[in-house]
């Protein structure tokens, strides 16, 4: 594997992120690439670096209010507005300690056991676990390939509404085939929820990482959808924090982040001092690193896609439109019941299997591009050994 460095992230070493001890890493057995899981292999930006470490160095590890650090919520609220669009006060934030925990405690919240939940499939699956382990029934509506990318069934979308529906639960932008909705699409589903009275819960925590485009969020579209939608948002992708733990719910009427809250029960906990640091970092600071990764990610995106058509012609892929991951449809190939083992055994290759997200995801895979372009390039030289 010979290429010219030229860029920094270029000459990340294989060698140094496999001596990395978090689940990336040390999931498949030694020998096979991972590009899977949704974190970057990229360099945390100097901005968050410095802040975590002056904050330690201040001593300072107790307990924070709890309504984050000062700061904290403004941070968020001014970044949705300015970045996004959606016009929010700081009292209508909730810091968090994850997106899925706010999956987990929006169902609570708007919904009674036996009530259904809509999702629109393939799909991150915290989603689906949320709303089953609640004893919530997911009601899973697939996107349809329209042969330029993926679309919402508006048709089918209607037809699976029943006296029992109580929520449309969104990815946007989506994870894993990449779609950043449209205003149209988002207009249709609000009128979905208003027609219907369904509460709206967006994830929206790929919202920093479109590639083409802009981010709406579907709470920005009008007062009255804002009024019955909760917006999950937060850091940890876009700055690739993951393991801090830190995520916010955001909601124009104040009583659904009560009735979140409430739903808690005592058992979930808001992000550690050092997360909430970190976010104002990330928010405040650190923009200049998030588009060289952005315009990083673009060539990847491109160079991916390039050597796909080339040397794998039989592998279905569309341009991601946001997000860092592409979804691979591997139906014409022969890999069995499990797409990611046979893809580990075989190429060497650690993807993440797509039956696990849901309705349409059998026979895909989902891929990580957000590595160093050598990184990328033996991963798809592994794969054309198999795929092409």
């Amino acid at each position: 594997m010979t290429l010219s460095t030229t860029h920094r992230f270029d000459s990340i070493a294989l060698e140094a992120l496999s001596r990395r001890p978090g689940i990336k890493w040390t999931l498949f057995p030694e020998g096979v690439l991972p590009l899977w899981v949704a974190e970057m292999d990229f360099p945390l930006a100097g901005a968050i670096e410095q802040a975590i470490v002056e904050h330690a160095r201040g001593g300072d590890l107790g307990y924070p209010a709890p309504t984050g650090l000062p700061g904290l919520r403004e941070a968020v609220a001014r970044r949705l507005a300015e970045k996004h669009g959606l016009a929010t006060e700081p009292d209508h934030v909730m810091p968090m300690s994850s997106t899925a925990t706010g999956l987990a405690l929006s169902v609570r919240a708007f919904s009674e056991p036996g009530d259904e939940v809509l999702l629109l499939t393939p799909l991150y699956p915290p989603f689906k676990k949320s709303v089953e382990l609640a004893g919530r029934v997911a009601v899973e509506v697939e996107l349809v390939d329209d042969g330029s990318g993926y679309a919402i069934d508006f048709t089918a979308l209607e037809a699976a509404v029943t006296p029992r529906t109580r929520m449309l639960m969104l990815c946007n932008p989506h994870n894993p085939v990449g779609r950043v909705f449209t205003r149209e699409e988002l207009e249709r589903l609000a009128a979905l929820a208003e027609r219907h009275d369904l509460a709206l819960v967006s994830d929206d925590l790929h919202a920093d990482l479109v590639l083409d485009g802009r981010h709406l969020p579907i709470a920005a579209l009008s007062p009255e959808v804002a009024a019955r939608t909760v917006t999950l948002y937060g850091p940890t992708k876009a700055f690739n924090v993951p393991g801090l733990k830190v995520s916010f719910a955001v909601a124009q009427d104040p009583e659904r982040l009560e009735r979140m809250a409430a739903a808690g029960g005592g058992l979930t906990t808001p992000p550690n001092v050092l997360a909430q640091r970190a976010t104002i970092a990330a928010y405040g600071a650190a923009e200049a690193w998030l588009d060289e990764v952005l315009d990083y990610l673009r060539g990847n995106r491109e160079h991916l896609l390039k050597r796909v058509a080339q040397a794998m012609p039989r592998v279905k892929v569309h341009r991601p439109e946001g997000t860092y991951l592409a979804w691979l449809d591997l139906r014409a190939f022969d890999l069995g019941e499990d797409v990611a083992a046979a893809l580990a055994e075989r190429a060497q290759v650690g993807v993440n299997d797509g039956a696990s997200f849901g309705a349409g995801g059998r026979g895909f895979a989902r891929l990580n591009f957000a590595t160093s372009r050598p990184i990328l390039d033996e991963a798809l030289s592994r794969l054309e050994r198999v795929l092409g």
